[in-house]
């Protein structure tokens, strides 16, 4: 399969799978507030954040592995490759053991960590169960998917996760619909589509690796782990700091404000992280190429697939983000119409903040593991990190500003690390200038103003009183800017090159 279509497919799948998570989120999420209440369902997020702390050490072992093997298998070195494969393999066992250890004894003090109120505390303490055993299976398991990456087959993993989504909710309705309602089967649906994960990652590993032999007690070697390791530290460090800044938040606001506040703060969360996983699935489809042209040394060609990935990844998340922007007061008043819509639409405001300029440079970010020059912007993040939690910190002991503390000071560090730093960065990982982004990134950024000009204008035109309302007008905004920003920040090359792929299938 060619580059161009390769790419298409797994841009294609990616967007298939977020639109099955956001249907899935709008369907259930106010199903579940309702039948469970907003102070449990916060603490589904909270407990996920928890076990998610532990991706801090798993990171440094393993998340260099998939670039390390496919350097080797590019180079036709299959040994090498099968050393890199079983070497942290055999790590990740020994860091499952670890966990659930820790794991067994954070459980009996769960009480004494977390504001729980009594009625829940057997519902949040299985919920913390479940999520471990998840992230167990994950971590034994998940090397065998890596596959799908090494070879630039990103579409199969997302056809695999739609699967898995389509389980893990059959399960929770299924529950929910024969037994009382309790967030436990959130977690225990979770922990069944981990399940059907075993079985996909093993036929990815005999389908797209066949020739990397699963046998630890040939192709084991400290070295291989250490090389990892002092490699994925840097990124264990980025998980560090993407903890304070993203996932601390709910459990600062459960010790420091209240149950109930963390139940809000996660609902206006949803649709921001929606998107945020959409950008970073979206971004991710070209970072296996990124890693197979630095391997190959064919940087121009690289430098010239970064430009274009930043302006296919502006048009389509500026869309996101500006109706995001605009019209999540009325979604919330039509899809949680028990919650304060306003406070909601705020809340949601300021956490995508930092996309704006993000959103469109998220690619770039591929670049720092591909170049294996992940030690500044580690630094730059953690201390982001520190910074970001003692701000907060100070400003809950010192201020009546409650929540707004939180959302407010994660989104201006955000803000500014993702205009200037990330950019110049990732242009010299390449070795270009460091301005070489940022023309394309402004162009992206001009379409997200059109998204949110066109918008506004079509808010104040229409009242709208229904999801009907809502859906056309979100829809017809949608479309109108897209097209606009196919001239904003698009040249007439890409678009002749877009309108013949259009024109072919449309013929087909």
């Amino acid at each position: 399969m060619s580059d161009n279509k390769q790419l298409a497919r797994n841009m294609i799948f990616n967007a298939i799978s977020f639109g099955i998570n956001l249907a899935i989120s709008f369907f259930l999420t106010p199903y579940i507030v309702k039948e469970v209440g907003r102070e449990a369902y916060g603490f589904i997020p909270l407990v996920n954040n928890m076990i998610g702390y532990t991706s801090i050490i798993t990171t440094a072992v393993g998340s260099m592995a998939g670039r390390f093997i496919t350097m080797r298998l590019y180079k036709n070195d299959i040994e090498g490759a099968s050393y890199y494969f079983n070497s942290v393999l055999v790590a990740n066992f020994v860091l499952s053991a670890i966990f659930t250890i820790i794991a067994i004894v954070a459980l009996a003090f769960l009480p004494h960590i977390l504001n729980i109120p009594e009625y829940l505390l057997s519902d949040v303490r299985w919920l913390f169960i479940l999520a471990v055993l998840s992230m167990v299976i994950g971590l034994c398991t998940g090397l065998f998917g890596c596959g799908v990456y090494i070879k630039n087959r990103i579409d199969t993993s997302v056809a695999r996760a739609m699967v898995q989504n389509v389980v893990r909710i059959s399960c929770i309705l299924l529950l929910f619909y024969f037994f009382e309602p309790s967030v436990v089967y959130i977690s225990l649906g979770a922990f069944v589509s981990a399940l059907l994960a075993i079985y996909y990652n093993f036929s990815f590993k005999k389908r797209f690796l066949p020739e990397v032999p699963f046998s630890p007690a040939k192709y084991f070697s400290w070295e291989k782990i250490k090389e990892t390791t002092l490699s994925g530290i840097w990124n264990s460090v980025n998980q560090l700091s993407n903890l304070l800044l993203y996932q601390l938040d709910l459990l600062i606001t459960n010790i420091f404000i209240s149950a109930a506040a963390t139940g809000e703060f996660s609902l206006s969360k949803i649709m921001p992280s929606l998107t945020l996983s959409f950008l970073a699935t979206l971004s991710g489809s070209f970072h296996p190429k990124f890693n197979i042209l630095y391997a190959q040394e064919k940087l121009e060609e690289l430098n010239a697939l970064v430009k274009k990935s930043i302006k296919i990844v502006g048009i389509i998340i500026s869309i996101a983000i500006g109706l995001l922007i605009i019209y999540s007061d009325i979604f919330y008043r039509l899809w949680l119409p028990t919650e304060d819509s306003h406070k909601l639409h705020l809340l949601t405001i300021i956490t995508v903040t930092p996309m704006i300029f993000g959103g469109s440079i998220n690619p770039v970010f591929g670049l720092f593991a591909t170049a294996n020059r992940l030690k500044v912007p580690s630094l730059v993040l953690l201390f982001a990190g520190i910074a970001n939690t003692l701000v907060i910190l100070l400003l809950l002991n010192t201020t009546n500003l409650g929540i707004w503390a939180i959302a407010l000071t994660s989104a201006i560090q955000g803000g500014i690390r993702n205009a200037f730093f990330s950019p110049i960065y990732g242009a010299m990982c390449i070795g270009q200038k460091w301005y070489a982004f940022f023309p394309t990134m402004f162009k992206a950024i001009c379409g997200l103003g059109t998204v949110v000009i066109i918008g506004y204008a079509a808010k104040s035109m229409f009242h709208i009183d229904g999801w009907c309302g809502l859906i056309y007008i979100t829809t017809t905004v949608a479309i109108v800017s897209l097209l606009i920003n196919m001239f904003i920040i698009l040249n007439k090359g890409e678009r002749e090159y877009l309108k013949a792929i259009v024109l072919k299938k449309i013929k087909k």
